[in-house]
């Protein structure tokens, strides 16, 4: 690593995933997106977010949540969505550092007392983010319905943010849903990067690395745009095997012939 910061002039990995929310890179969708999901929680609203792996949408939250005066907010974030009924509110009970129940009624009880506590009592605004939210079984979903109604159903005590692949939002359209989906009005979907924001992407990860000249090639960025789809995540990884693969050659700039010689080292993890 050390070798391939010296060659091209970093101070840091220019593809990792350690990245300041500050420095994340934001096209016009990530930004209308970052200012709705903002928007609702502001306004103790629910929110989906969904994209293909890869297309930013933890980042998004992550940025969003940075941004989040967190005198005023209490936060709490879940990832593990394989879950049952149960295992699902003692997830959120550990989250909140709560007292360990046995049963699925006294979780229930414990968080939904907690949060009125939170939020009626301290007048703090809490959220529950749920990543990877498309695994969800609907038996839990279900359950959301519940969890957002205080004081029958009249104080936005609790925001929840659904984040996951486009598979959500089929499951979100069943009938058994509707009244569930008439509690999340924020709907944000990101899309794969174009040509152009693939360069644009390729660029801003060199320069916030340290970087100060060209070193991805014009028919280079048409070739990792092709091969990744757009898809940042894969944009990092092709990314940083180029650069590797470029190394021994002493290359100044990374053409398509080193982006050619990348894609089958990568494999899978382009597909």
């Amino acid at each position: 690593m050390n070798k391939l910061l010296s060659t091209y002039g970093l101070t840091g990995p220019p593809f990792s995933k350690e990245i300041a929310p500050a420095e994340m890179f934001r096209t016009e969708t990530l930004q209308n997106g970052r200012q709705l999901l903002k928007a609702a929680l502001e306004g103790r609203s629910c929110a989906v977010v969904t994209a293909e792996s890869g297309c930013g949408k933890t980042c998004l939250w992550r940025s969003v949540e940075n941004d989040l005066p967190h005198g005023r907010y209490r936060i709490h974030y879940l990832h593990n969505s394989t879950v049952n009924r149960r295992d699902f509110y003692r997830q959120i009970s550990m989250a909140m550092g709560l007292e360990p129940r046995a049963s699925y009624s006294a979780l229930f009880a414990s968080v939904s007392q907690h949060i009125e506590e939170l939020a009626g009592q301290h007048k703090l605004r809490i959220v529950l983010a749920i990543d990877e939210a498309h695994l969800l079984p609907i038996h839990v979903l279900e359950q959301l319905h519940l969890i957002l109604n205080y004081d029958r159903d009249s104080k936005p005590w609790l925001s929840i943010i659904l984040i996951g692949l486009p598979p959500l939002r089929e499951t979100l359209r069943r009938n058994v849903l509707a009244s569930l989906m008439a509690r999340f009005p924020c709907r944000i979907d990101l899309a794969p990067l174009d040509t152009e924001q693939v360069k644009d992407y390729l660029r801003h990860r060199m320069t916030i690395a340290g970087c100060k000249r060209e070193i991805f090639a014009e028919d280079a960025m048409l070739l990792i745009a092709k091969a990744t789809t757009g898809i940042m995540r894969r944009i990092d990884i092709l990314g940083e095997q180029c650069l590797l693969v470029a190394l021994p050659t002493r290359s100044q700039l990374v053409d398509a012939s080193i982006v050619q010689k990348a894609i089958p080292i990568c494999g899978d993890a382009l597909l």
